[in-house]
């Protein structure tokens, strides 16, 4: 392999691979994807046991999403409380900064942007324990068109497709 083909990181999430979405392999970028199936998956975490984790699994990749509780309550507002009814709608996500869950300071994080499926923009309120509901802004996003995202180093290769850039 010479030099030109080695693909050249640009993100830490790019030098591990694995099977989850990470904000690192989209950042600047507002892909959308269909779901495909949502499961739950016994998940190790950095403070011990596991965890029961709901994990969405989308068409047009074959990384998954892990649902964190902002994430999950997005996708409930917009597609409803019966998970079977999400299958087949479009999720747009994006990478924003938010308070790493570990308390390691500000990190990147992927949150669900909106859906070209959506009739409305909707406001929710994000509940969390122990702390103020936080307002969040889930717009009704057009597939074709790119959105506006945090001025970030764009990696070199496409690690996940990207359905904004094919038109889909």
């Amino acid at each position: 392999m010479t030099e030109q083909e080695r693909k050249k990181p640009v993100d830490y999430n790019e030098l591990f691979p694995g099977r989850f979405l990470k904000a690192g392999l989209f950042i600047g970028k507002t892909p959308t994807f269909t779901i495909a199936d949502i499961t739950t998956e016994d998940l190790p975490q950095e403070k011990g046991a596991d965890r029961t984790r709901g994990i969405v699994a989308f068409r047009e990749t074959k990384l998954q999403l892990v649902l964190n509780s902002t994430n999950g309550q997005c996708l409930k507002a917009m597609f409803g409380r019966a998970v079977k009814d999400w299958i087949g709608k479009r999720v747009t996500l994006c990478t924003e900064k938010d308070r790493d869950p570990n308390g390691k300071g500000m990190v990147d994080a992927v949150r669900v942007l909106g859906s070209p499926d959506l009739a409305v923009n909707l406001e929710i309120d994000i509940k969390m324990p122990r702390r103020k509901p936080k307002v969040r802004q889930l717009v009704k996003t057009d597939p074709a068109q790119r959105r506006a995202q945090p001025a970030h180093r764009q990696p070199e290769s496409e690690p996940i497709p990207d359905p904004d850039m094919d038109g889909h």
